[in-house]
């Protein structure tokens, strides 16, 4: 009898999404060797104009070959007693109690669960104290190297369970969690079942509302429910470090959690991968958690997944530009998820380009400044159209290229740091105030000055009859960039300004995990 293999089943998409798929894979390379042809060496932006429109072909094609076929694991639920061994593993470090202890109560009632440890980086007597109380281990240790993957190291060390589940301190999960996940672990072969990361806190900045609810969309809801479900196909879909079920001696097979990186999960889901193992994502939410909730918080974080992926793609041994083991999509999808960040840099030179051409009135390109605009045009249309078609309905047209727009400036610091190997752990206070950094803001304000400026400038020009080809194009391209960098700022000083008192503010840790749980009760 051969053994059990983890069963897909496509989604059925409509029947343009194939031809769309063609056309684009058709006139993208045409795009790319017209645009090399009428490069204008002349002028030093010249070259860079061509660079910056270069790299947005070559992303946004990996991109659009990931998205092509989306599939869902068929269901492979548990019914009776778990025969299996399950150990809960919560890394913290300085997350408050009342933080910390719903994710406690709710990891010791997953059904099927035998051990709950909490990892604590802190060593604080009261955390000691809690777990004591509610029935679960306490493990302090008295270093933080390594930072969330050496805790769990030293967590992997205390415990024989053949499977893992790890959590952050914050996100609080359903009693059905082992029963939904272990079953795909049948599968010899997989090493990790990843749901997605949901979030109760949908009054959170990044949460917009659409088809009539608030928080009805989310900022990473195109990697949850777009990107992640076609990564299953190829059996490579990210561990992304909370929410999701790990086979042990897969873990002891690539050395346990990666430490020499500040984003872990990406990671180890890389070793993991390149040794032959294999994932599932799970697109049903098994745990609810808190997103951030003001723009200090948003910065870091993002700042911090920058490093962490560039350090990864450019210094690192296991990058996967070099790394053995990968088959071609996987190889593809990391590639899609790191070289991703480079694009606060590209859009920066979006930003700079039509200045310098506005100034000099010398355009980027050779021939007929209006034929480029007419061809650029098309093809930013086709591309926006096609990464929004093979979304299904995840990409926000504004939303989401807002919230790229905002991803700028952590990006374009994040790049030192990358370059020249600084390595930034950090922890998340998702319970912070609204009220953030004034310094961080008015960053934030002056980028959406400069593009409101710039498109001040090519306004100018056109109304002088000053370069106006190379004018009326700008103004089109910077009306797009400028009008994205208001939303986001705009949206944030909606956030801050409304008085709201979040729902799970005074509510009891027990009361909020049961609030939770409760399906018809679950924050929509």
């Amino acid at each position: 009898m051969s053994p059990y293999r983890v069963e897909q089943v496509a989604d059925r998409d409509p029947p343009q999404l194939p031809i769309l798929f063609a056309v684009f894979l058709t006139l993208a390379p045409l795009f790319a060797v017209w645009r090399t042809a009428v490069v204008n060496w002349s002028v030093w932006y010249g070259p860079i104009a061509w660079a910056a429109e270069m790299f947005a072909v070559v992303t946004t094609t990996i991109f659009v070959i990931s998205l092509r076929r989306r599939t869902r694991p068929v269901p492979r639920t548990v019914t009776g007693a778990v025969t299996r061994t399950v150990d809960i593993l919560i890394p913290t470090v300085n997350e408050p109690a009342p933080v910390l202890e719903p994710t406690v109560i709710g990891a010791l009632r997953v059904r099927g669960v035998r051990d709950v440890i909490v990892l604590d980086d802190g060593s604080r007597p009261e955390m000691r104290e809690m777990a004591a109380r509610l029935g679960a281990r306490y493990l302090p240790r008295a270093t933080s190297a390594g930072a969330k993957a050496g805790n769990l190291n030293h967590g992997l060390g205390v415990t024989d369970a053949e499977f893992v589940v790890t959590l952050d301190a914050d996100h609080i999960p359903l009693p059905g969690f082992i029963e939904r996940t272990l079953g795909y672990f049948d599968d010899p072969e997989v090493a990790v079942v990843q749901s997605p990361q949901s979030f109760y806190n949908t009054e959170s900045f990044t949460f917009r509302r659409r088809h009539g609810r608030d928080g009805g969309w989310h900022e990473q809801e195109m990697f949850y429910g777009g990107v992640q479900p076609t990564k299953n196909s190829a059996g490579s879909a990210i561990y992304t470090g909370t929410s999701a079920m790990l086979r042990r001696s897969a873990l002891d097979d690539v050395g346990g959690f990666a430490e020499d990186t500040s984003t872990e999960d990406i990671h180890t889901s890389l070793r993991l991968h390149a040794r032959g193992w294999r994932s599932v994502y799970l697109e049903e939410p098994l745990a609810y958690g808190l997103e951030v909730n003001n723009l200090r918080q948003y910065y870091g974080t993002r700042r911090r997944w920058a490093i962490g992926s560039l350090h990864l793609l450019l210094r690192h041994p296991d990058s996967p530009l070099i790394v053995r083991g990968l088959s071609w999509r996987q190889r593809l999808n990391y590639l899609s998820a790191m070289v991703a960040h480079f694009q606060g840099l590209n859009r920066l030179l979006y930003l700079l380009v039509p200045v310098a051409a506005l100034t000099t009135g010398v355009a980027p390109v050779r021939g007929p400044y209006a034929v480029y605009g007419f061809a650029f045009l098309a093809f930013t249309i086709l591309s926006i159209g096609t990464v929004v078609r093979f979304g299904r309905g995840h990409y926000h047209p504004l939303h989401s290229e807002a919230f790229a727009v905002a991803d700028t400036l952590p990006m374009l610091a994040a790049l030192p740091a990358a370059i020249f190997g600084e390595r930034e752990f950090g922890v998340t206070d998702k319970r912070a105030r609204r009220g953030t950094d004034a310094r961080l803001k008015w960053a934030y304000r002056v980028f959406a000055l400069a593009e409101v400026s710039a498109l001040g400038l090519a306004v100018a020009r056109l109304i002088q009859g000053e370069h106006v080809v190379i004018a009326a194009w700008s103004a089109a391209f910077l009306t797009l960039s400028a009008g994205y960098a208001l939303a986001f700022l705009v949206g944030m000083e909606r956030y801050e300004r409304r008085p709201v008192t979040p729902w799970y503010t005074n509510l009891s840790p027990d009361h909020l995990y049961r609030r939770i749980t409760d399906e018809d009760k679950v924050p929509a």
